[in-house]
């Protein structure tokens, strides 16, 4: 395999807004009720393969171990199910892994908005597939609508514990369902490996043993499996982005947390985001599942 390609890829998957809270002055924050069934599909292979829309063009580096993906979509196909701030979210992640962690900008593949489409997204994944390898650091990180469906659906083939399988949404409103992204990642061969969720239900991305976990890999979720996340039009990002994020990495506030002089853990942004994050919304408990040995520093 040639040189590969660490990427990250940064995901933050949030519910609608309700249009009808803006009364007068817009209010400080927006809880962001679940899709309507109706109004996701399903993303699968080989059915999905070939469609109209955005197509990948991404030209990289060809030399470095460190490598990214950042998703955030904030507009969304229409304008019915349009957010605030994920794509300021994975933004804001693009510059953290420039100036913090030393990652070249051409080893970074973000997408943003009508560009994040499920073609694009799976593109994406396929692209870090064959540019990391063993050794390498890979970010993945997802921010935008999160959405969940019965295992009676038979949207993928496992069957959870809380009987859900969880999804992130692409610009386009496919459902990429965990048990595909299981299957995607399943080739990597990085050991070094973070995913980062802060949608809705994203906790149900590790709230099952055949989930996404696996040594080597530290995972971060906004909330639980059965809770929302939060998006905060006054910070400028998602609630969970802008102290994970903004705060904890790119601010520094988080810096010797467990360990002194090494930057900011990916354990320790989390550390630093979950009680500010549950302070103003009770009910939106980030999560951790860390398989690394030690600090995870990207």
């Amino acid at each position: 395999m040639a040189s590969k390609i660490l990427v990250v890829l940064v995901i933050i998957a949030l519910a609608l807004p309700l249009p009808s809270l803006v009364v007068g002055a817009q209010p400080l924050a927006n809880e962001l009720p679940p899709l309507e069934p109706s109004e996701v599909k399903l993303w699968s292979d080989p059915a999905n393969a070939i469609r109209d829309g955005s197509s990948l063009s991404f030209e990289t580096t060809t030399t470095g171990d460190n490598w990214a993906v950042l998703i955030g979509i904030s507009d969304y196909q229409g304008t019915t199910n349009d957010l605030w701030n994920p794509d300021k979210d994975a933004i804001d992640m693009q510059t953290a892994l420039i100036e913090k962690y030393g990652f070249p900008s051409g080893n970074i593949m973000i997408l943003l908005n009508s560009d994040a489409t499920a073609q694009a997204i799976v593109g994406a994944i396929d692209w870090l597939d064959t540019v990391e390898q063993a050794g390498d650091t890979v970010v993945f990180l997802f921010s935008g609508h999160g959405y969940r469906v019965s295992d009676k659906s038979g949207w993928d083939s496992d069957r959870e514990p809380d009987r859900y399988d969880e999804c992130i949404v692409s610009y386009d409103m496919y459902a990429i369902a965990d048990g595909y992204l299981r299957q995607k990642f399943s080739a990597f061969e990085t050991s070094k490996f973070a995913l980062i969720f802060g949608s809705c239900y994203s906790g149900g991305m590790f709230d099952s043993p055949t989930d996404l976990q696996a040594a080597g890999r530290v995972i971060c979720s906004a909330c639980k499996a059965n809770q929302y996340g939060w998006d905060y039009l006054s910070l400028g990002n998602t609630l969970f982005g802008y102290y994970f994020i903004d705060e904890a990495i790119l601010q520094g506030k988080a810096e010797g947390l467990n360990v002194n002089g090494d930057g900011v853990s990916t354990e320790e942004a989390l550390k630093y985001a979950y009680p500010r994050v549950t302070a103003l919304q009770r009910k939106s408990q980030p999560q951790i599942y860390d398989g690394f040995a030690g600090e995870f520093v990207p």
